[in-house]
């Protein structure tokens, strides 16, 4: 009888605490904005200096945090490192201001500070064994230099809180000749991505070891590098061994990406991926390849596919940069908070037989 009666009881209390009248929803907001301020525990709201961790095969003596340190040549060698990096407070999302001279305004400009070159496991112990770890692969005709202050802007403007780790293979043209003939540079850096499958592995086994946390964001070419390679490894029997997978704008071929798509969606908590039917980059590639690309939009089982095309032109004019801008930045932060897609801000369901499942508005 006592068992039955605390049971009633129980009940009673519980649906008093639903119940609007209980004032109980009010302690569940608190708790959940005290839960989000003790997240957030670097605002990131002053200039700051960032250390980003680097793996790299790019050729080059590797003396500084410069292009001529590391080109866009490959080396069968990889090497680590870190450079600190002045992130500006006053910088437009997604724009990388940089001045000129040692005097530059560090609140208005981005500058490339101290450079430590690192042995594997020195470079291992510099990232917290159970943290978090932002890792992200450039794409096409990306400098050095460009790579680091890309990496440090995004996790600067999205609010990462924790490492920040960039894997930059030999992408960019070699000369003045290259920068102008994109065709025979962009042929070249597709060899060079599809070259650097097996060092990135190697580099992704490493980051892995331990209870790390890594969350993987990708751009354009870059996908050629990494996608087979976590393929690869879900093949072999992995699962979850990412957190939140982000690719955006893919330059890799739909049917291959189709194919693959199973594994990929095993390897993480979730694969989002953003494309855009409008994406002039990814639609000269599409002649070159001689096939469809993926980031200009088809549905794929297991993975968020995001139509990003409202948003897309914002940055150059190709409808390929979006991933760095405001739109792309507030996305991230929300998935790295775990918001279920349809939850967060701006984004709606697509029409039925469109490719894509969601779409982001302007």
């Amino acid at each position: 009888m006592r068992t039955s009666t605390f049971r009633i009881i129980g009940r009673l209390w519980l649906l008093l605490a639903l119940s609007p009248a209980c004032g109980c929803g009010l302690f569940q907001k608190r708790d959940l904005a005290a839960s989000l301020n003790e997240h957030i525990e670097r605002p990131f709201a002053s200039s700051e200096l960032l250390t980003v961790h680097f793996a790299t095969n790019r050729a080059g003596n590797g003396r500084e945090c410069s292009n001529q340190s590391f080109a866009a040549r490959g080396s069968n060698e990889l090497r680590f490192g870190h450079c600190e990096i002045n992130v500006p407070k006053a910088h437009g999302v997604g724009s990388l201001p940089e001045g000129d001279g040692p005097y530059a305004d560090p609140n208005r400009f981005f500058k490339i500070g101290r450079y430590r070159a690192s042995a594997q496991t020195s470079f291992v112990s510099e990232i917290p064994t159970s943290g978090e770890v932002l890792l992200f692969v450039h794409g096409f005709n990306v400098p050095f230099e460009e790579a680091i202050l890309r990496a440090a802007q995004i996790a600067f403007d999205a609010k990462f809180q924790g490492e920040v780790v960039l894997f930059t293979w030999p992408a960019g043209a070699e000369d003045v000749v290259g920068q102008v003939l994109l065709n025979a540079t962009y042929l070249a850096n597709r060899e060079s991505a599809q070259a650097s499958q097996a060092v990135f592995r190697q580099f992704l086994e490493v980051l892995l070891a331990g209870d790390r946390r890594v969350h993987l964001v990708v751009h354009s070419m870059g996908h050629q590098v990494v996608l087979p390679v976590v393929a690869a490894l879900a093949r072999e029997g992995r699962e979850a061994f990412l957190g939140e997978v982000i690719l955006n704008a893919p330059d890799f071929g739909t049917s291959d990406f189709l194919s693959i798509a199973p594994f990929l969606s095993k390897s993480a908590r979730r694969v989002t991926l953003y494309c855009s039917p409008g994406d002039r980059a990814l639609l000269a590639s599409q002649q070159v390849n001689g096939n469809h690309r993926i980031g200009l939009c088809a549905r794929a089982p297991g993975i968020e596919v995001i139509n990003a095309n409202e948003i897309d032109d914002a940055i150059a004019g190709l409808g390929h940069g979006y991933y760095a801008g405001r739109a792309i930045i507030t996305e991230y932060f929300q998935i790295l908070l775990g918001i279920e897609t349809h939850r967060r801000l701006f984004i709606r369901l697509s029409d039925q037989g469109g490719g894509e499942d969601y779409i982001l508005r302007r």
